[in-house]
């Protein structure tokens, strides 16, 4: 598990980027409530990307996880990618 406030891979960085259009630093700590359009449409959008970078395939647990970077890292590190 990752330092609180470690900063996160450079992918998963990008893909907030993109997905969300956040260009701050992107910690283990980073929730939606830091970020102002990680709402439930984009978090879709989140997962279709981790999905896309990754090749992985997503349960609904899994999706309904994702409630911050550090949670997103500690899931890509699960299915070993």
């Amino acid at each position: 598990m990752l330092a609180r406030n470690a900063t996160i891979r450079p992918e998963i960085a990008d893909i907030f980027g993109d997905v969300f259009e956040y260009h701050g630093p992107v910690t283990q700590d980073t929730t939606p409530e830091d970020v102002d359009r990680w709402d439930s449409l984009q978090h879709i959008a989140l997962v279709r990307a981790l999905e896309e970078k990754f090749q992985i395939t997503l349960s609904m647990d899994e999706m309904m996880e994702l409630d911050s970077a550090g949670a997103v890292e500690n899931l890509l590190r699960r299915h070993s990618v």
